[in-house]
């Protein structure tokens, strides 16, 4: 059995150079471009890349409620890689991955969590779809502001 109660995976394609795509993504500031995001950084680590920065993030879902957590970043190469530790009422790992094909840049997010709020565990036997198709809707949502940010087509999401 998994660590985690929930396991996503998200694939975003966007015509554009995967440096464009890292600037933004890598950028970490997902509220400028991301509906329903809110964030700010509470600490600045001072370490190459960023490493060891903290975030605040209130996410407004497409259910009824909203999540907080706070985020660390704990790994990064750019342009390809970007890891960050969760803590809150969301807690695991994240990881972006970005590759270029073509024209076509490939980011890939998977996303390992636990929630931390009492009524979504109580209720995930019976919610947990809802709670799935909720984050789908999510990063759906995030990959089109990418998109209109950059100015580029969404291929796929």
């Amino acid at each position: 059995m998994s660590a985690y109660a929930y396991q996503f995976e998200s694939d975003w394609k966007l015509e554009a150079d995967i440096h464009q795509v890292w600037e933004i993504i890598g950028g970490i500031r997902y509220h400028e471009w991301w509906n329903g995001i809110s964030s700010r950084q509470i600490h600045r680590s001072g370490n190459p890349g960023g490493i060891g920065d903290k975030y605040e993030y209130v996410l407004r879902t497409k259910l009824p409620y909203q999540l907080s957590w706070t985020a660390e970043i704990v790994a990064r190469k750019d342009p390809e890689y970007l890891e960050i530790r969760s803590t809150g009422e969301l807690e695991g790992i994240g990881y972006w991955t970005l590759s270029q094909e073509g024209g076509v840049t490939h980011a890939r997010y998977i996303w390992k969590v636990n929630t931390n709020k009492k009524w979504m565990n109580a209720l995930a036997p019976v919610l947990r779809p809802a709670f799935v198709w909720n984050h789908d809707q999510v990063m759906k949502e995030g990959a089109k502001g990418l998109a209109a940010a950059m100015g580029v087509r969404l291929v796929s999401c």
